[in-house]
């Protein structure tokens, strides 16, 4: 089987789950440029935790994880199997790190996404929690250890945003801060670089602070940077930051 791509994205607003916005037009395209995987590896910033955890079930409930949105978001319908073959597979591979917990199911972070790219719910997804607790280095280190899943009909979707500060929301803006946008740009090159060392170290970037003012966002990025093996080509998707201080900036590495 050829290798499975690893996709960092920025989710943004629930509403990106309907509707015709700049989001959902850029993961119809991303699916275009992917094989269908076995089942999705997902990480998500809204599955908040202070250990990392994994479901292992054959089912994964929808969670409405967002409040005062469309009637319409509380409706759809999006539900795909669970996989405990491959759950058990990423259980062996990240050993001591993790820990299962059914209590979570698919979050908005992963649903929001996967219901624009596989609208018919077809593929597995296998849910991993954010574990906030863990520095830049271990959550590089998830990702090092998932990596090899990538060979085994796995797709790793990691869902957070580069930028991502709620308390400074610009209800209605189409842009981004100078600093959001700034930010941004500093961890694009370093992605493109191959400077993943300067993103682990991202508190030396100018403006970490007002971009990341708790790690939750931030963290699927680095895990993602982990699964990334050296011969890898990286495209860079979704790139524009909204709502002032929100970064949409999304990556593809295959």
């Amino acid at each position: 089987m050829n290798r499975m791509p690893v996709i960092f994205t920025g989710h943004g607003s629930p509403m990106n789950a309907i509707g015709d916005n700049k989001a959902r037009r850029g993961w119809s395209e991303l699916v275009k440029q992917i094989s269908k995987p076995k089942v999705i590896i997902a990480i998500s910033a809204h599955w908040t935790t202070d250990s990392l955890y994994i479901r292992r079930s054959e089912d994964n409930p929808k969670i409405d994880d967002m409040y005062g949105f469309p009637q319409e978001l509380y409706d759809l319908k999006y539900e795909p199997k669970g996989s405990i073959e491959y759950a058990d597979r990423a259980i062996e591979l990240l050993d001591d790190l993790v820990e299962v917990n059914n209590q979570w199911g698919i979050d908005h972070g992963v649903w929001a996404i996967l219901n624009t790219m596989y609208p018919e719910a077809d593929v597995p997804v296998v849910m991993l929690s954010t574990n906030i607790e863990g520095d830049a280095t271990y959550q590089y280190e998830v990702g090092k250890r998932l990596k090899q899943l990538r060979d085994e009909g796995a797709m790793i979707l990691c869902s957070g945003n580069v930028v991502h500060n709620l308390r400074m929301v610009a209800w209605g803006s189409e842009e981004g801060y100078p600093w959001a946008i700034e930010f941004d740009q500093e961890v694009k090159e370093a992605i493109l670089e191959r400077d993943f060392e300067s993103v682990i170290n991202f508190k030396e970037i100018a403006n970490y602070e007002k971009a990341i003012p708790s790690g939750e966002h931030f963290c699927p990025l680095l895990v993602a940077l982990g699964c990334v093996n050296e011969d890898d080509n990286v495209t860079v998707f979704n790139e524009y930051c909204e709502l002032g201080s929100m970064s949409m900036t999304s990556y593809l590495f295959k």
